[in-house]
């Protein structure tokens, strides 16, 4: 006869004592940087970026969840992070707002030039291409994995990071720089 008790593999045990403290701030000790990369990539703004990763960790705090693991744990700030960038950049305050070409050099001071240039070419991209070509390229997501944070289909999310990597790579070869080949 089976033993109804099976063992909890080390990652539930761990997801149950996150839940039994605090998920936010467990989830921004964890994926903070990440959450902000995002968003930084989606807005090219800094500030804005801050203020989207701050909203989805608050929201986090103000109504707990339970997750499987911690990969449903970051694929829900990554999808929440993305939903609340796309959301401001429809509203009239951030179509007011200042251009995306204006962003402080202090924010990518530490990266070396040619990285701050594909950095800059890929933020100048339209946003779907822009946003699935940081996931894909800079956080090293898989197709079906950004499918499944941006709510599109596998065939869709290819489509838009072949597309944008062609933008890119004519980008790249305009500017004359050749750090990278795509």
């Amino acid at each position: 006869m089976r033993s109804s008790i099976l063992p909890i593999p080390q990652t539930v045990i761990d997801m149950q004592d996150m839940q039994c403290e605090n998920i936010a701030l467990y989830a921004f000790q964890k994926y903070g940087d990440t959450a902000l990369r995002t968003a930084f990539c989606c807005l090219g703004n800094l500030a804005d970026a801050e203020d989207m990763t701050q909203e989805v960790f608050f929201a986090l705090h103000r109504e707990p969840r339970i997750f499987k693991n911690d990969e449903h744990l970051k694929a829900f700030i990554l999808r929440a992070v993305i939903n609340r960038c796309k959301n401001l950049r429809k509203s009239i305050r951030y179509r007011m707002h200042i251009s995306l070409d204006d962003v402080n050099e202090a924010e990518l001071a530490g990266q070396p030039d040619g990285v701050r240039e594909i950095i800059d070419m890929i933020r100048a991209l339209p946003a779907p291409y822009s946003t699935v070509v940081y996931l894909h390229d800079c956080e090293g997501y898989t197709i079906r994995e950004i499918a499944e944070m941006t709510g599109k289909k596998e065939s869709t999310v290819s489509t838009q990071l072949r597309r944008g990597h062609e933008r890119l790579r004519m980008e790249i070869l305009e500017a004359g720089t050749t750090y990278y080949s795509l």
